[in-house]
């Protein structure tokens, strides 16, 4: 199969530039994990090694060479990454609502003892009515004294209760208190509660302190008031968080590509900038912006590496390459070479996308060319020059595929008119285009 041929050639530069980005955005990732972990003290030193070292370990493979072993294992790392950091902060948001509604029940158990305690007729120490008003935990032990030494103090009534009950054990407050059934959870609360942790590290600090101010309020309002609040708080509280997290995601995204595209040498400002006042939106439509600004960097770096590969490879070969062949190709779209050792022949190469055509032709000058019966000689000998070239691109970590290829023989070899200077052996840089076809 070695007339015209259609080929993709990936050349090494093209893959390192695509290794560098991917390690690139798993930087990115650890970099961004590190600090929203260590900011919600959700991981430890023992974790923060064990990603450096897988971090490391992908650096590794592009040293060995290991280029496709890097391309697999790099985005599974970044995925690892988003995913264990939405794990470890749902944990800490649940431990946070379960600490939210404990601190909530110790401030109505609070509220509830103060009531109590104002109801007797005795004075109450004004630092425990004040810890007590603000919802202070410590402060129930020292109003639990207060309540049970009342209640141990000596009366009329109580000595003729104590003759009444005989041997019965007497049965102390603390006793008495968690023998009574336990307070029911209102599960809008408990669901307010959980969204409201698990926007806490998704806003600043005054926007999460406003949400828990909402709950109380409405936990603390007349019971025809609190369905109300209570329903609307349900449904901003789920809206804010979409949004908060979808926002998120958007803004890892860009930052992993912001990251990407350092790496490939482009700039980044303009597409970071102003970012706190942008929403989910508005940045995913920077990311689509940034990704065809550097998808484009990429296909115009490949496409210079792709020619200067195979001129390099076809001066190997013994072809005639000189200085300015590349900006022909890229004006012209094809080039034409003339083989140093048979100057009667040569190879035309086209560029289509990311696909090359590459096929032998024949030289005429003056309607005068290589005899037709050495063609089929010609595409024997470009047959073993794409093996060599394959070979080469292999070697050097890149590589060349054949997507579609005609048989020697298939059809006439192509044959392009050149004037007599060029026939003589001069090295031309772009053949005349005009051809004919042996029929």
């Amino acid at each position: 199969m070695s007339g015209p041929k259609v080929v993709r050639i990936v050349t090494r530069e093209e893959i390192l530039e695509i290794c560098h980005g991917m390690l690139a955005r798993v930087d990115a990732a650890l970099a961004e994990w590190t600090r929203i972990g260590r900011r919600n003290d959700c991981i430890d030193d023992d974790a923060l090694a064990a990603a450096e070292a897988r971090r490391d370990a992908l650096t590794a493979l592009i040293a060995a060479d290991r280029f496709m072993d890097l391309q697999k294992q790099a985005p599974a790392e970044e995925a690892f990454l988003r995913d264990d950091v939405q794990v470890r902060l749902a944990k800490v948001a649940a431990e946070q609502a379960v600490a939210r509604s404990r601190g909530r029940r110790e401030r109505e158990a609070a509220a509830s003892l103060l009531r109590t305690l104002r109801a007797s007729s005795e004075a109450l120490d004004p630092e425990i009515e004040r810890r007590l008003e603000r919802g202070d935990a410590t402060a129930l032990a020292d109003g639990f004294k207060v309540l049970a030494a009342r209640i141990a103090a000596p009366t009329v009534s109580r000595g003729l209760a104590e003759r009444l009950r005989g041997n019965e054990t007497p049965v102390s407050f603390a006793e008495w208190l968690a023998a009574r059934p336990p307070v029911a959870i209102d599960p809008a609360v408990a669901r307010i509660e959980v969204r409201i942790a698990d926007l806490h590290p998704l806003v600043d600090g005054a926007t999460s302190a406003a949400w828990s101010t909402r709950l109380d309020e409405a936990t603390k309002a007349e019971p025809a008031r609190r369905g109300l609040l209570l329903d609307g708080l349900d449904v901003a509280t789920g809206r804010a968080l979409t949004e908060a997290r979808e926002r998120a995601a958007a803004t890892m995204d860009l930052g992993l590509l912001a990251a990407e595209m350092g790496a490939a040498g482009l700039a980044t400002t303009v597409l970071t900038q102003g970012l706190e006042a942008l929403g989910a939106d508005a940045i995913a439509a920077r990311v689509v912006e940034g990704r065809s600004t550097l998808d484009a960097h990429r296909r115009t770096r490949a496409a210079i590496a792709r020619r200067t590969a195979v001129l390099q490879g076809l001066v190997g070969l013994g072809y005639e390459v000189t200085e300015g062949m590349q900006t022909t190709w890229v004006e012209d779209g094809r080039l034409v070479v003339r083989s140093a050792t048979r100057p009667g022949y040569g190879v035309e190469v086209s560029t289509a996308g990311e696909r090359m055509q590459m096929r032998p032709v024949a030289f005429d000058a003056g309607s005068v060319g290589p005899d037709p019966s050495r063609d089929r000689d010609a595409e024997i000998i470009w047959c073993g020059d794409v093996s060599a070239l394959q070979a080469g691109l292999g070697d050097a970590g890149g590589g060349l595929v054949i997507d579609r290829a005609l048989p020697i023989g298939a059809t006439p070899l192509k044959r392009i008119a050149v004037d007599a200077a060029s026939a003589s052996g001069t090295t031309v840089s772009m053949p005349a285009l005009r051809e004919r076809i042996l029929r």
